[in-house]
């Protein structure tokens, strides 16, 4: 037996190994992010690419062992092109970035070629075939014990709903003076006007002012609670903190949950509202509300989700084709597929790929698709001119990184995550007309004035040299508030977004909740462990 293992090691399996490491590392770090079930195809075609290219080039080279280790440093910056352009250079141009890898690839395989070293190659390849066993072992290792912990913990996705029943919701009312229509509008990532000031160079004030003119309170002293999106949000629609997972469920799921079945939702549909969701490409369909709303190349589709079985059915247009969504656990985890192009010496032409290869025009938009983002902004008139009382909650993934967007609303050839202030204050720009646009809309064409939350999840990620300024940056969200004229809040200090709701409520429909202590939590491994939390109250609280 050993005997077979010692000769399995002296052959070159590590060019194979190294193909796919860099696709199951990827994964293993996004583990409940991503489509799981597209990984094992990215597997497949590297594993026939790879065996294809070793077949042609040993005809040539002559030599398996020289062969391997030349394709394995194809292979290597094939697979770490895009994270090198993200980690390490930073050029401005990811075209002078992918020239320069493959100038130097060029250089170092006609050295390799000259040389004549055959036996190094023979001595090190067991070498190699240990180093990579072990580095796949260790990603294997997290992603099998994600899935027996999951089948393990998760009891069937339709428990999940039986806190929300028909009977929580009251007949549907019509938009009035006492039930004014209410959009809660979360623009990702949003600084207040001071840190972008700070960060980047932009001057706000007229965005800002332009909100004023319409009504808007504008509060600048406001900040999150926590510093990413999943936790902001349960934290800010259920009214309560959420510092552990008390559910049979995976922290993530749970988490998404919690912000689809919420208790916001969950009250104003007792006042006869109506809840519509729009999809952001990040979050799930809500089993309670009463209208979700997505977008696809073919057009904007209503989808029906059991509350029975979670089975959903997506309604296409006019006339209304159904089709039966069967995976639902996945139907809000992004396509892994472009995500691993993201990494890789294609992240050149990866949006255009993504358009040519994976863009399906009965599947929804990516995530971060400019046209999810111009869609949604469009959507919103139909919402607006309902005769219902509607509570709307609509999630936009700007001005959150990648930049997709020059200040004329162009799309760019590829999605920019290590922008320029220049690109980011120009895509800034655009995307301030568009909520403009979109909260003219909404003023405009309701029947009586609505209540408008424009507030931001969190307040930027963006790399900072320095670590106090990027934290505090990352506690300092935008927020700005609409309330018809026979309304009057006063926002206190300090104001955590927690509280958003419960001020709401009491001055508008009397209700009696009390305030939750002002807290701010830092993750320091994010969605990794997102209940791994340390309170820092006490340095950023006010500040």
């Amino acid at each position: 037996m050993f005997d077979k293992l010692a000769s399995v090691l002296k052959q070159p399996i590590y060019l194979w190994l190294l193909g796919i490491y860099p696709i199951l590392h990827l994964y293993s770090e996004n583990l409940g992010l991503v489509k799981d079930r597209e990984v094992s195809y990215v597997c497949a075609v590297m594993l026939a690419a790879t065996t294809l290219g070793f077949l042609v080039a040993n005809r040539v080279i002559r030599c398996r062992y020289k062969t391997a280790f030349m394709l394995g440093i194809c292979s290597l910056a094939f697979s770490l092109s895009g994270h090198g352009y993200v980690l390490i250079y930073m050029p401005r141009s990811l075209f002078v970035w992918t020239l320069f890898v493959l100038i130097v690839l060029a250089i170092l395989l006609v050295l390799l070629w000259r040389s004549d070293s055959r036996q190094i190659y023979l001595r090190i390849t067991p070498l190699f075939n240990l180093i990579l066993l072990s580095l796949l072992a260790i990603s294997c290792a997290k992603i099998v014990s994600s899935y027996v912990s999951q089948s393990i913990n998760i009891q069937p996705i339709s428990a999940f709903g039986n806190s929300s029943t028909a009977e929580d919701a009251s007949p549907k009312v019509y938009d009035s003076k006492s039930h004014p229509d209410i959009y809660y509008i979360i623009p990702d990532g949003y600084l207040k006007d001071s840190k972008l000031q700070e960060t980047i160079g932009f001057d706000n004030s007229a965005f800002t002012q332009a909100l004023e003119d319409r009504g808007f309170i504008v509060v600048e002293h406001a900040q999150n609670n926590y510093g990413v999106t999943l936790l902001s949000l349960a934290s800010i629609l259920n009214m309560q903190y959420y510092e552990h997972n008390p559910s049979p469920y995976t922290e993530l799921d749970f988490l998404r949950f919690a912000i689809t079945d919420n208790e916001v939702a969950r009250l104003l549909k007792q006042f006869g509202y109506t809840y519509v969701q729009f999809l952001s490409g990040f979050w799930m369909p809500s089993p309670t509300a009463d209208i979700i709303r997505d977008f696809t190349p073919g057009d904007t589709i209503e989808i029906e989700v059991s509350q029975n079985d979670f089975s959903s059915t997506i309604l296409d247009g006019l006339p209304k084709n159904r089709k039966l969504i069967t995976d639902f656990v996945h139907y809000h985890k992004q396509s892994f597929a472009p995500l691993y192009l993201e990494t890789t010496l294609l992240r050149i032409v990866s949006s255009r790929l993504n358009t040519l290869v994976f863009q399906d025009d009965s599947e929804p938009y990516g995530v971060y698709a400019p046209e999810r983002f111009l869609d949604t902004v469009n959507e919103v008139e139909s919402v607006a001119r309902m005769p219902e009382a509607t509570f709307t909650v609509i999630h936009l993934l700007k001005p959150h990184l990648p930049i997709v967007f020059d200040e004329n609303g162009e799309e760019l050839l590829a999605p920019d995550w290590q922008p320029s202030n220049d690109k980011l204050i120009a895509e800034h720009r655009f995307v301030n007309s568009k909520f403009l646009k979109m909260i003219d809309t909404i003023l405009q064409v309701s029947r009586n004035p609505p209540v408008i939350v424009f507030q931001a999840d969190h307040g930027a990620i963006r790399i900072h040299d320095d670590e106090e300024f990027r934290n505090l940056a990352v506690f300092s969200p935008y927020a700005a508030y609409h309330l018809p004229g026979i309304y009057s809040i006063s926002f206190p200090k300090p104001f955590t977004l927690i509280n958003t709701f419960p001020l709401l409520f009491n001055e508008i429909f009397q209700t009696n909740y009390e305030m939750n202590d002002d807290r701010l939590f830092k993750l320091p491994l994010v969605y990794e462990a997102p209940f791994e939390q340390r309170d820092v109250t006490a340095r950023y609280l006010g500040k």
